[in-house]
């Protein structure tokens, strides 16, 4: 039976990243989505301009109305969450039956790659807002910008991202270093452990790799693969759809 993912995040109309996105990824590593949207963003090639949240109420009807007689997910992805109160509303809900053991990924969608603000943390710290949500996480996905806003903590090395994850209080997290100068290198960081991922950058230019890279390990997880290897094949997922951009691009 094909695992199904439950996905919470904003809808990007062009469809390069937030929901859209989320289930390429998923069917690509052969699970199924249920999509829940926090927001509807208004975005185009030029960037975004602003969003919409939904209500916190109707964040939990959404979620209500897919558990309401279906299988329960056997993994749950975060991306782009809005506002505090929705990050808040949501933690509470997946401790809840039947959310309560699933695997949970968050991925901490701080900010568009425009530079737009997808993020209201409501007078709270970014940290502090996140918090209940990261406390619940099997593991976190931040990029060395939101890692840094998170914490607060200096990360451009290596030992300084990784003191910064440990800080968070998801279970584990993998730190994404896209933005680091050379070839990239992404951090799995759980409790002393760190696991080193390289990668090779690619020419062109494709958004939404971030939600892609989250929702194939949430994938991967509700498959029964182990964190390393749903990792590692999240990072496949992220490079076949890097190289397909890049002949895009090209052609």
């Amino acid at each position: 039976m094909t695992p199904r993912v439950l996905v919470a995040a904003g809808l990007d109309p062009t469809g390069g990243a937030g929901l859209v996105a989320d289930l390429e990824a998923l069917q690509a590593v052969g699970a199924e989505g249920w999509a829940v949207a926090t927001a509807l963003t208004a975005q185009g090639p030029r960037g975004a301009r602003g969003f919409v949240a939904t209500s916190e109420d109707f964040l939990l009807a959404q979620i209500d109305a897919l558990l309401d007689g279906g299988p329960r997910p056997a993994a749950v992805k975060t991306g782009m969450l809005a506002t505090a109160g929705l990050a808040r509303a949501l933690a509470a809900r997946l401790r809840e039956r039947p959310l309560g053991k699933v695997p949970l990924v968050v991925d901490p969608v701080l900010a568009a790659s425009s530079g737009a603000v997808l993020f209201d943390p409501g007078g709270a710290g970014l940290g502090d807002a996140l918090a209940p949500l990261l406390a619940r996480a099997r593991l976190a996905t931040p990029n060395l910008p939101e890692l840094h806003l998170l914490t607060g903590e200096d990360v451009s090395t290596d030992a300084g991202a990784i003191r910064a994850a440990r800080l968070l209080p998801s279970r584990a997290v993998l730190v994404k270093g896209g933005h680091r100068a050379g070839a990239p290198v992404d951090l799995l960081v759980q409790g002393r452990a760190v696991i080193r991922f390289a990668g090779r950058r690619r020419a062109g230019t494709a958004r939404g790799t971030g939600c892609r890279l989250a929702s194939a390990i949430a994938g991967l997880l509700a498959r029964g693969a182990s964190l390393e290897e749903a990792v590692r094949g999240g990072k496949q997922v992220v490079g076949e759809y890097l190289d397909r951009a890049g002949a895009a691009q090209r052609g």
